[in-house]
């Protein structure tokens, strides 16, 4: 297998954005708005709505609109995938999973495939989490592999715990939500936040420092279509400079290995020498693949060229 190796930038990267929050923070119009900003004025945004059409509300809020389709149970894995698929079909520019928690926790998601495998073994176990994990892998790769960027809304709550205090036994909420997803879901993400009551954001994740410039700098200011347009231009932004290709030979050189290739030839194929006959000859003797038309001597490069000037030789 051959391997294309270039220098690396940002151009081409389609981020993993998720937003998580309780309900009635504004995932879903954050999410819009963010999309906007990142497709342009009339860029295609096709949302994959599991949630029973709550992002319709905003299509007349929503400048140059979207396009949606129901996301509807069961919410397995594999039907997440193919809404992946449906979207990255359609020609969107970007898209939307509004929400991203039913594949986990939605009627077929992911603890439902478990607690029907535990149900018919009668055995709790890791071997009830096999198969719903394995499915669940294949979701996340999928999104990971999509040809646009993409933004997953999750929703979230207060996680409990008990703890022991004089005592007595004392149930502790935490001070932030947790996204209703799996433990490490997130983790893939290019960038996550969750959004608060105010409808501004806390930045939980950015994989680059300069992504952070791209969200509010404060917990008072929400997301707006700028927010989506600096990500845009963050995505096409080059990113460092490639580095300095060394200076080409000068064609001198690639003119006299041509002329000592003629030489040679001339002595096989004698005065009357064409580049036709010469290809031809180079063709017969296997020195240059016949089966390729468009591997002829005029378009060999130096390495190519002194290739065939050793095994001319040798014939």
């Amino acid at each position: 297998m051959n391997f294309t190796i270039k220098p690396a930038t940002r151009v081409g990267i389609n981020p993993l954005i998720v937003a998580y929050s309780e309900s009635g923070c504004g995932k879903t119009y954050s999410a819009l708005l963010l999309a906007r900003g990142m497709a342009g004025p009339s860029g295609k945004i096709v949302v994959a709505d599991s949630e029973s059409g709550r992002a319709s509300l905003y299509a007349d809020v929503l400048p140059s609109g979207f396009e949606t389709f129901d996301l509807c149970s069961p919410f397995s894995p594999e039907r997440y995938v193919q809404a992946i698929d449906a979207i990255e079909a359609s020609g969107a520019v970007i898209g939307i999973i509004d929400s991203g928690s039913h594949e986990w926790e939605g009627p077929g998601g992911v603890l439902d495939m478990a607690g029907e495998i535990e149900e018919k073994s009668g055995k709790a176990g890791l071997h009830c989490w096999k198969k719903p994990k394995f499915e669940h892998a294949k979701f996340v790769q999928r999104l990971l592999r999509i040809k646009i960027p993409i933004i997953v809304c999750l929703r979230a709550k207060y996680k409990s715990r008990q703890l022991k205090e004089n005592g007595k036994t004392v149930i502790v909420k935490d001070e932030t939500t947790s996204p209703i997803q799996a433990e490490d879901f997130i983790f893939e993400a290019t960038c996550h936040f969750e959004i608060l009551q105010n409808h501004s954001i806390i930045l939980t994740k950015c994989s680059h420092p300069s992504l952070r410039d791209c969200f509010p700098k404060d917990k008072t200011t929400p997301i707006t279509e700028d927010h989506g347009k600096l990500l845009a231009t963050w995505c096409r932004a080059a990113g460092n400079p490639a580095p300095a290709q060394p200076a080409k030979k000068p064609l001198a050189e690639l003119a006299a290995l041509k002329k000592e290739v003629w030489a040679l030839l001339t002595t096989h194929i004698g005065p009357d020498i064409t580049p036709i006959s010469a290809n031809q000859f180079l063709w017969s003797k296997e020195v240059l693949d016949g089966a390729n038309p468009d591997l002829v001597l005029e378009k060999l490069n130096e390495a190519a060229l002194r290739i065939v000037i050793e095994k001319v030789k040798k014939l």
